[in-house]
Parts: C-alpha cells; structure tokens; sequence
C-alpha cells in the first residue's frame, strides 16, 4: 500500500501546486530611512515565488528581531493574479545623541567601558529601541550597585529631535554610599570575628584601613562571594564541613572615621564550623618524569596535623610548577579527597597526568625597530628547539626589561601549533624606550647647586645596546666632564667591556674641594643566572683643597666657614693637597629588579670592596667595604612597596690613616633626604664635621601611581654615620619622614621630585623640622 502512495504522488503533486496561490507582488508602506531594499533582504517571501503563512510569519520574527521598527504588520490579500503581500512598518527613531550626567562617582568613562564589557553600548545613529534603552538602564544600575551606592536612581529622558530622531538623556542621581557598619557571626564560628571578617573580599565592617581601601561599601551583589569565602577560611583551618548561611541585613548608625553618625548595615552570618579535620594518609601517583620523593616533599600536609585547603592548593601549584618548568606545560593536578567522619581526618591523593613535553617552536620579537633583534634574543635563556620552560621563559622576559632598552607592550603570546599542541610559539612585543638623550638645561640640585649642562647620552648606541655617555656641566660648585661607553656582550659573550674618562670638581661646603681626574676600566660577566660579578681598576689623581664656599649653606652655624684647622684633621694623617689613588674595585651583585627606571617588583642584593693602594701603587691606601640591598613589590592595582638598606665602613691599610675624603657625610635626596647635603655625622668638640668610618642608612617608600608620568610617595629614611670606636644604635639615628611628589620624564631618563620631610633631629640653631626640598634622580 505505501508503495502504491509513493507511486501516485508525482501525479498529484503538479494539481496540488497548481492550485496554490503564488506571491504576485510585495508592497512595504511607512518605510523612510529603512529602504525596500534592506527590508527584502531579511524576507524569505520571494515575488513569483508560492505563498505561504508559515513564510510571512517567519519573516516577521526576523524583520521584527532587527530593531529598525517600533510597528509592524505583514498581511496577505488577494491580487489579480495570486497574493499581495502587504507590510507596514513604524520604523523606531533614530538616536542622534547620546548623553551620561553622572555624578562624583561613577564617571561616563566607566559606564561606557561597563556597556562595551556586557556589548550593550549603544552608537549614535542607532535605532532606538525601548528594550535596548531598558538594558542600558539596567546596567548603569548594576554598576551603581557594585560601588556601593544602594540609594541611586536612573531616569531615561528621550526627546524627539527633528524628523524621526531622538536624543538620549541618562540623569544618573547616585544618592549615598551605604556602608557597612558591623559584620558578626553568629552560631558556632569556633574561629575569631577578625579572622573571618578578613576572609572577606567585600563588605567589611567601616574602619580607617577599610574606608581607604574602599572594602567598606555595602555591595549586596558580592554577598554570595563573601559567603564562600568565609566558608573556604573554615576550610583552610581544617572544619571541612563548616556551614554558613546567607546573612541577616539589619540597619544601624555609627560614626564614621570623620566622626559623623550615619545610616550603615549590619550583616549577621549564621554559622557553624562544626567538628575539625587533620591530615590522614597522603599519596602522590601518576608521575613518571619526577621523583615520588621530590614530589612528596612539596606537599606540605603531613600527617596528624589540622588539615588545611590552603596547604592543599599551594600543594597543586608547586607541583604544577615543577612540571611546567620541565616543558610540561599540560601537567594536571588532581586531588581527590576522603572524609572520614568517624577519625575526622582527611585522606589526600594527588594524581597527575604529565600530559606530552611542549618545545619552544618559533620565538619572535615585535616593536623593536631600532633595537637590532639580536640585542634582545641573547637575553633569552631558550632557544627554538628548547623544552619550553615556563620558568627559563620569564626570566628571559625580566633580563630584558632589565636591559633599559625596551619594555614589554603587553604580556606574551604565548599559544600551542594548531597542528601540533607540542611546538609553542611565542610572541614578545616590546615597545622602545627613549634611547638618545640630549640634553641642554640649567637647573638646580641639593648636590650641584645651580649648574647648566650639556650631554648626550645613550644605552643603545647604533641599536646594538652599547652604552655611550658624554657630560660637560658646569655650576658653582660643580665641573663635571665625562666620556664614557661600555659595550654589554663582547663577541656576542656575555661580557661587558667597557671605560670611563672624567674631570671632575666637586665642592662640598665648608667641607673641602675634590678636583679629581682620571680614568676607569670596566669589565664584567653574567657568573650565574641573575648573579654578575664586575671588576673595575681606577687610577685618579685627585687634589683636595680647603673649601671655598662663600655661600650661606648652612646660615644658622657660624662655627662653619672657616675650613679645617691647620688644613687638615688631626690625626687623619692625609692633609689637603695633591694624591694619586690606584684602586681595585671588585663587585658580584644579584638583581631580579624588572627595572632599572621604574622598578615595581624584585630584589637587589650587591657586596663590593674597594682596595687602594699596596701593590697597586698610588699615595693612599685604605680598605672600603659595601653591603647593600634593595627590595620592591607591588601590593595594591597600581601601588608598590620597597625599601633599601646600605652598610659600608672603611679601613686604613699599610699603616696609613683614611682620608678624610673618603670618610663617610650623609644627608640629602640620595640617603636622609630631609635633611641637607653632607651635614649628618660625628662631630669634633668645636662642633665640627669628622665625617664617619661607617655608615648605616634605611629607607623605605610606599609609592601610588597617580597618572602617567606622576607618583605620590610616602617615604621614611633613617641613617648615621659613626666613628671606629662607636657601635651603630638605632637610638643615634637622623630620621626623615614624609611626602614627595615624583613626576618621571621620559625623554630625560630621570625623575623631577619635591619632597616634604619631617626630620627627628635639629642640626643647626634655628632650623625646623618640617623641611622642602627639590631634587632630580631617586633615593635607590
């Protein structure tokens, strides 16, 4: 029988068909800026073609789904020789313009990034919509609600604007902020209130430190995100089946850190920690390219002690790590964890699946149009072919930040071959420093006083980072000449050679003059990873005079002035005159700091000695010893911490006694710098400078980055210097502590700074504590 059904349908189906109505003509009114045009091309109904309801009513969901009309209605009629199809449309106004009045803040700027990030922005131009309106609505509202402001109001104002045009008006009334005033835990937290509450990304009870990290504001969306949060604090403290419910939002008033009562919430969590678990039996299987042992020893969960997730995850990531530094880069981490109730103790297996070793593939380098491709390549500590460390890789990408020549544009590209997961290739695009600078200024420094200045000076000399420098500056109280170069990887080694040849005068007042001129030999090498050694030999003839500073340096002192009695120190043994010093300057450093301009993270650590004198020849001879560290790292978006302690003293050598120039002055921008230049140290009874045979200086900063090229720094130096027989003491320490504005410029390779220092301690009669200064460079 279906057989037979088959066989009559291709006689039936052309008296089927030819009863059917065709489409004899589309016909579109009310259309302005939409042409026919645009509206037959989302139509599936064709002119000629047959006529169908089912058609029409799919091609009025898309022309409907386009936005462009506020009205539509498609119909089918009768026509002299099949159907007419008729669409009517409304088309939606035309959104001339666009305008946000926000208030303090939330800014235009964020609304429209919030828009872009959802892709709900809306052009100029655009048909409106009334839902497209709504969801705009609806996100500036979301926004307002992650900052805290619960009281905000957004009201839509659309006014017709010519023909068929519409502007657009967001009056965004943001109303206060809402804070949070307590947070408490109720039930069983079985941990302190503090700890928890500080497991807490959002929503913290209103504090001094909590306002100004903006933690305070009541953010109702973040709840949820609160709540795991404590939960996961529960866990990492070993209750695995800690409860915590969403909280209780009552309102309350409190003071505020300005002393002001004010509406704020409390948010009561109800919580149980319930019984604590401790660590059980501890595994590690699956891997093959790794020791066991080694692996067992980056878990850091042993048994009988309380167990913890923290201790777990770091666990994971270590592990991870030791891997992907191998060129495993697709090593997977599983832990599998057993409750058990009854001991109450959690059993850990760690199974891994090291997945196939990746090789470095194709390594480029983009932005570096000046800088030759292979100044920066030699940095790389892998090559193509190389198993791709993750480890080897970044601290490639460190050493060339450290150059001084490029920084990195964004971070690295790193991605798989389509073809082949196991070859990577990688994309570093760097953007170029400002490599020349010519300079021609006047200005003024705490060191140099009033000077003009000529040099030239740069560290990528023909593009293949070679250093050149060359200095004339000439002040009162400074001359300074230098021509230098260095080239870094001498027949593509990396060894660095390179000289210095200088003329120099220095005043330091009512100190003595320094007129030196000599020369330097450089050579240095990479001994290890980030370690260098260097090794400098200096011969300078220097001829130390009594000052000739008129000036009113230090105004309040009128002991100073009059120089060195009988031209020199007693006892210094070295009195003023001519002297030629040999001196051999060894050096070994280890610096991870990411940059030499503008560090942000790392450490610096460096020893050096400077031997003069003996079988090197020369009049002086003396032992000069340094210790010096340096420590930076990021904490908050845009703000760094670092600090810096330095430890030197000096020796006489061959029976000889130092001499007093090479004793040690503190005080000024490049140690203590609240105070004036040279003006720390101990003093004879006459109340004169002797200048110290070691010294002690720390100085720490706190920095924000406020906008390209501005930093706000809060800073804190202490430091002595002290004679052979007096130990250091915190308790004889100058102090300075304060603020200071430091704008860098590029095109000069400095930084600008003005700095407000408060100082511990008075030197000089009628001095203040509270002191301003101008400098140029950095403390360290």
């Amino acid at each position: 029988m279906k057989k037979l059904v088959w066989l009559l349908v291709p006689f039936f189906l052309p008296l089927v068909l030819a009863g059917q109505d065709r489409v004899e003509k589309i016909e579109i009114v009310g259309n302005d800026r939409v042409t026919r045009e645009t509206i037959l091309y989302y139509l599936t109904s064709r002119e000629g073609d047959y006529f169908s309801e089912d058609s029409l009513r799919k091609d009025f969901r898309v022309l409907w789904s386009t936005g462009f009309f506020s009205n539509l209605r498609i119909e089918g009629e009768e026509g002299s020789a099949g159907k007419v199809v008729k669409i009517t449309v409304e088309e939606n106004p035309v959104i001339k313009a666009i305008t946000y009045k926000t208030g303090k803040k939330v800014k235009e700027d964020d609304i429209v990034n919030k828009l872009k990030e959802k892709d709900e922005y809306v052009l100029p131009y655009s048909y409106y919509s009334s839902a497209k309106v709504q969801k705009v609505k609806d996100t500036i509202l979301d926004l307002l609600l992650e900052k805290g402001l619960y009281a905000a109001k957004v009201d839509v104002q659309a006014d017709r604007k010519g023909k068929n045009e519409v502007e657009l008006l967001f009056k965004i009334d943001e109303g206060p902020k809402v804070r949070v005033g307590e947070v408490l835990f109720a039930g069983k937290p079985k941990l302190p209130q503090s700890e928890l509450q500080l497991a807490m990304k959002s929503n913290r009870p209103h504090s001094l430190f909590s306002w100004v990290a903006g933690k305070d504001v009541f953010k109702e969306n973040k709840l949820q995100e609160d709540l795991e949060n404590i939960k996961a604090k529960f866990q990492e403290n070993g209750y695995m089946e800690a409860t915590v419910e969403s909280p209780r939002i009552e309102e309350m008033t409190k003071r505020t850190v300005f002393m002001k009562n004010q509406k704020m919430m409390r948010l009561v969590f109800p919580v149980n920690a319930g019984y604590r678990y401790s660590v059980g039996e501890v595994t590690v299987e699956g891997s093959k390219a790794v020791s066991l042992d080694y692996l067992r020893s980056l878990v850091k969960l042993k048994k009988g002690q309380i167990y913890s997730t923290k201790l777990r995850e770091k666990a994971i990531e270590d592990i991870g790590e030791t891997y992907r530094n191998v060129g495993y880069l697709y090593i997977q981490v599983m832990p599998i964890e057993s409750l058990d109730p009854k001991n109450k103790r959690v059993n850990v297996t760690y199974n891994i699946y090291e997945g196939e070793v990746a090789y470095l593939h194709r390594l480029e380098f983009r932005g570096n149009n000046y800088t030759k491709d292979k100044v920066i390549r030699r940095e790389m500590l892998l090559r193509e072919g190389d198993r791709f460390s993750l480890a080897l890789f970044k601290d490639s990408v460190l050493r060339i930040k450290q150059l001084g020549l490029v920084d990195l544009e964004k971070e690295p590209d790193i991605k798989p071959n389509p073809e082949d997961p196991t070859k990577i290739e990688a994309v570093v695009s760097v953007k170029e420093l400002q490599r020349n600078n010519i300079q021609f200024t006047a200005g003024y420094s705490g060191y140099e006083g009033f000077f003009v200045m000529a040099s030239y000076s740069t560290v990528n000399f023909l593009g293949a980072g070679e250093n050149v420098e060359v200095t004339a500056q000439y002040g009162k109280r400074v001359k300074n000449y230098v021509l230098g170069f260095s080239e870094p990887y001498v027949f593509d080694l990396p060894i660095t050679l390179g000289f210095n040849i200088y003329d120099r005068y220095i005043m330091l007042p009512y100190l003595y003059d320094r007129k030196g001129r000599g020369a330097d030999l450089i050579m240095g090498a990479r001994l290890k990873g980030y370690i260098r050694g260097n090794l400098t030999y200096s011969y300078e003839n220097v001829d130390i005079r009594q000052s000739s500073y008129t000036g009113d340096y230090y105004p309040y002192y009128s002991g100073y002035g009059s120089g060195y009695s009988g031209g020199y120190y007693p006892g210094y043994g070295y009195g003023f005159g001519k002297y030629a010093v040999s001196a051999l300057i060894p050096t070994v450093y280890r610096s991870t700091v990411d940059s030499p301009l503008t560090p942000s993270r790392g450490t610096m650590l460096l020893a050096s000695l400077k031997y003069a004198g003996g079988p090197l020849g020369g009049e002086v001879d003396f032992i000069k010893p340094k210790l010096e560290f340096t420590f930076w790292h990021p904490t908050l978006s845009k703000q760094v911490f670092g600090f810096h302690a330095l430890y030197e003293f000096v020796k006489p050598a061959g029976g000889s006694q130092v001499p007093f120039w090479e004793r040690f002055y503190l005080g000024g921008e490049r140690d203590i710098r609240g105070y004036d230049i040279y003006s720390i140290g101990p003093r004879s009874a006459e109340g004169q400078l002797m200048g110290g045979m070691k010294t002690f200086v720390f100085n720490a900063e706190y920095q924000f980055h406020l906008a390209e090229p501005l930093n706000l720094i809060f800073f804190y130096d202490i430091g002595n210097t002290y004679l052979q027989e007096q130990k250091i003491s915190f308790r004889n320490m100058y102090s300075s502590t304060g603020i200071e504005a430091r704008i860098f410029v590029p095109a000069l390779r400095v930084p600008f700074r003005l700095i407000l220092a408060y100082n511990n301690r008075l030197i000089y009669p009628g001095d203040t504590n509270l002191n301003f200064r101008f400098a140029i460079g950095t403390t360290f």
